[in-house]
Formats: C-alpha cells, structure tokens, sequence
C-alpha cells in the first residue's frame, strides 16, 4: 500500500516516496549463512545498526557470537502450515544475538528451548513477562494470531541457580508480501530548497523493521551518470521532526561481529549493487519502528548533481 505524508524539510524537487513496510514470509535470519533444504532452513539472528548523518557510518550494532554456533533451526513444513524454531543459549559465555521470524497468521509455531537436563525449571517469557500455564522446554503458538507477534525467550531455573535466558525469538506475524526496494534518482543543489525528500511509512504493530538507506552520489560516475553529486548529506527525521538516530552499540566481542561486517552481509542479502571502498556515497543501517519517517539528502560541499536516494528492508 502507498501513502502519502506530509514532509518534515522544504524541497524544490521533492520526491515522496511512501511505503507500508509488511513483515516478511517465514523466514529466520542470522549472522552465519542461510541454507535452504527441502525441510529445513539454518535461521541466523538478525542484528541491527547504528545511524550516520554524515558520510563516514558509525561502528555500533547489537551483539553477535563470537564463533557463530548453529542456532534458530528452522523446520518448514508446508502444507501442514506449522512452523519450529530450537533457540540456542549463551549463558553470558559468548554473545548471542536475536533470531527473527515471521509466519502468517493460522500457522502453528513451535519454539523448543535447548535441553538443560534434569532438575531445570523451564519459564517462558513474552516480551519480559512470563507466561501462564507454560513448562517444559517446548512452546506451541497456534494458531498463530496478530497479538503473538512479540519477543519470545526461555528462562532456566534451578533450586541453587539465578534463572538464565536462552536466545530471545522476535517474531513478527503478518502477511507474506513485501516491499523489497524504493528509490529515486534526482539533482540536489547548495540551496536550502534544493534537497531531496523522501517519505516512508513503517507499518503500526509491526516489529521494527532493518532498514539500509543510501544515497549515492560518486558511484554514479561508474554508470555513465554525468555530474554525479560529490559529497552527499543523509539525515532521517522522526514524525515529530526530530533527528532519528535510533541503534544499538555493538559490545567489545573478540571476534564479535561489526557494524562493517553486518553491513556487507545486509547489503548482499538485499541484491544492492557494491559500492567501492573509500566512496564518499553515504550507507546507513538503522532499526525503525513503527511510524512514519523523512529521508533528507543535500550537499556536503556546496556544489550540485545527480544523486541516488534507495530504501531497502533486510530479508
């Protein structure tokens, strides 16, 4: 569905471009490969990135394995629309990042905790909350309706042990469409009213969506484009216009995952064409909420040229 809204910067050439974003088919994602097989499917936790205004990103994100484990196993089966999910477990040991999952409503979601042996007391928990009449290491969902799209976790318990937590499960129930990419090709000058302005829409209810933003202007060059902008500006705005630097800081893990590395491998799940190292082209990866946002681009420099404003949702 395309929306439109009102945008929070004046623009000469004012693009807007409004999208509800709409949670993705059933698919678990996470910082190690994803391989597909007729039953199964290695889910990976999805982890997400800090904002930059200027043209340098910043290194923060959430936390990721130190050696990626196998975990978030998921198990499609089809036709019998049910869903499994086995979550894995850290212990403040070594990071584990969220899994993420979204399955359309009516489907049966069965998430198994790790097996901890006897004497474990099993909690489950949505977002923080413990869950009545649940025990045991497995929790079936189902059918699945729009109020179980929450943060699902297991806490082990002993008589002698402070409970831990497994791997948390973010799960998103909604429709299996999506929109992939939006973007927009214009002149941005060294005036004010100059900018390009781009509008987009996050669905209400929805988990918050990892969005890449890009706005290219030197790489252009590479296509053939002539005059491409030099040294393009990216600032994003809230529905209050307020700057929107919403992120989450990558811990200090030996061997932890990047904002770099988490980058890259977003970008490549996206299919967005590579960029060349060192480029003055500006690349933020952001979680956005539900509501409605404001992408501005102007010039860093005070000269004009073509530049390329594209919107991506990481799979």
């Amino acid at each position: 569905m395309i929306s439109t809204l009102p945008m929070k910067p004046a623009s000469r050439s004012a693009t807007v471009l409004a999208l509800l974003l709409t949670a993705t088919t059933a698919v678990a994602q996470s910082s190690g490969s994803v391989t597909a097989a007729p039953a199964t499917v290695t889910a990976v936790p999805t982890t997400v990135a800090a904002p930059t205004t200027g043209t340098t990103p910043a290194v923060v994100a959430v936390a990721a394995p130190v050696t990626p484990p196998p975990r978030g196993t998921v198990a499609l089966t089809g036709a019998a629309g049910e869903t499994s999910v086995t979550l894995d477990v850290g212990f403040g040991i070594r990071a584990v990042a969220p899994s993420r999952l979204t399955v359309p409503v009516g489907e049966v979601l069965r998430i198994t905790a790790p097996d901890m042996g006897t004497g474990v007391t099993y909690i489950w928990t949505k977002n923080g909350r413990a869950l009545a009449g649940t025990s045991g290491p497995v929790l079936t969902l189902g059918p699945v309706l729009s109020d179980d799209a929450a943060t699902y976790a297991c806490l082990f318990s002993t008589p002698t042990t402070q409970p831990a937590p497994s791997q948390s499960l973010v799960l998103g129930v909604g429709p299996t469409s999506r929109l992939l990419n939006l973007s927009t090709r214009t002149v941005v000058g060294p005036a004010a009213d100059q900018s390009l302005v781009s509008g987009f829409v996050v669905a209400a209810g929805s988990s918050p969506k990892r969005l890449i933003l890009r706005a290219i202007g030197p790489s252009l060059a590479s296509f053939g484009v002539a005059n491409p902008l030099r040294t393009p500006v990216l600032r994003l705005y809230d529905s209050a216009g307020r700057l929107y630097e919403n992120g989450y800081a990558y811990p200090a893990v030996v061997g932890g995952l990047t904002y770099e590395a988490d980058l890259a491998a977003s970008l490549a799940q996206t299919g967005a064409f590579p960029l060349p190292a060192g480029t003055r082209d500006v690349v933020v990866m952001m979680p956005f909420p539900s509501g409605s946002y404001t992408a501005q681009v102007t010039s860093g420099d005070g000269t004009a040229g073509t530049v390329l404003l594209e919107i991506y949702e990481v799979p």
